[in-house]
């Protein structure tokens, strides 16, 4: 139901869209609400429907850090007790650079376009960049983009307002049990994405009103690693996964909700229940 609601918003957009700039759409949703499904069957939807037209994906993800850089910033992060930068994942892990390059490029449809790839599998599970030779080649000028990430949207909370953000959080919660400079710190570089937010055209995001759906989400998804492949995390193995993420939800997920990303009148609410089936939607 979402695809098909996505979809037909999309097909909506594209009817009086003027194709001398690509059309650059936004998607975000919690980990596991289906967000990455979604711009996958986008991207079949656009590519069957509009044969004439080049779309392409883009994740948030394949733009990590590479393995040496990234060890670089947790090297840095144990050594100031800072967890959530541990590793890949939040603001602060990716090469901004490189994915303001790329869109950009996109954008002007000055191609080739080189789009890095990013192996999750490498370094027994930290992950690495694939060796440029291997990324992907995008050889024709763009018409749209669906660039999908678990935190797109997410904006930079005003220094002045963040101490309140985070001293109002339950104090036995899970953005409480981190010292408020290191989720400054977090915040502070949430700035630096916002070049990439301001290029949406439009926003389409997932939401779901308990956050404790994103913990349920992910053990499923577990369950069927396991069952497929033998190897997968426990539920206490998930939990402490999951932790690291659920202050970046907590301080900014509803914020984003409410406000939308792209202009108004060009964001696209889907809210879903913890089964991911769609109970209504709306646009801001």
């Amino acid at each position: 139901m979402a695809v098909q609601v996505t979809c037909e918003y999309v097909d909506q957009q594209l009817s009086t869209w003027n194709l001398s700039k690509p059309l650059v759409l936004g998607v975000s949703g919690p980990q596991g609400s289906g967000k990455l499904y979604l711009a996958n069957h986008l991207l079949v939807h656009l590519r069957t429907k509009y044969p004439h037209l080049t779309s392409v994906g883009l994740l948030i993800d394949d733009f990590y850090l590479s393995n040496l850089e990234q060890r670089e910033v947790t090297a840095k992060a144990k050594i100031d007790g800072n967890s959530v930068l541990q590793g890949r994942g939040l603001p602060g892990t990716h090469d901004l650079r490189l994915a303001i390059q790329v869109m950009e490029q996109l954008c002007s449809r000055n191609v080739p376009v080189k789009v890095p790839i990013y192996d999750k599998s490498a370094f027994n599970g930290e992950g690495d960049r694939l060796p440029e030779s291997q990324w992907q080649v995008i050889e024709k000028p763009v018409d749209v983009i669906v660039f999908e990430g678990w935190f797109n949207g997410y904006k930079k909370i005003d220094s002045q307002i963040f101490p309140s953000a985070y001293l109002t959080q339950d104090p036995s919660g899970v953005v409480q049990r981190h010292r408020m400079y290191h989720l400054e710190d977090i915040n502070e570089r949430l700035a630096s994405y916002e070049p990439l937010w301001i290029k949406f055209d439009f926003f389409v995001y997932l939401r779901t009103d308990n956050l404790a759906n994103v913990f349920k989400w992910r053990l499923e998804q577990e369950a069927g690693l396991i069952a497929e492949k033998g190897v997968g995390m426990n539920p206490d193995q998930v939990r402490v996964f999951v932790d690291r993420y659920m202050p970046m939800y907590y301080l900014y997920y509803e914020r984003m909700c409410d406000g939308g990303v792209a202009k108004r009148g060009r964001n696209l609410e889907i809210d879903i229940d913890e089964s991911r089936k769609v109970r209504r939607w709306r646009r801001l």
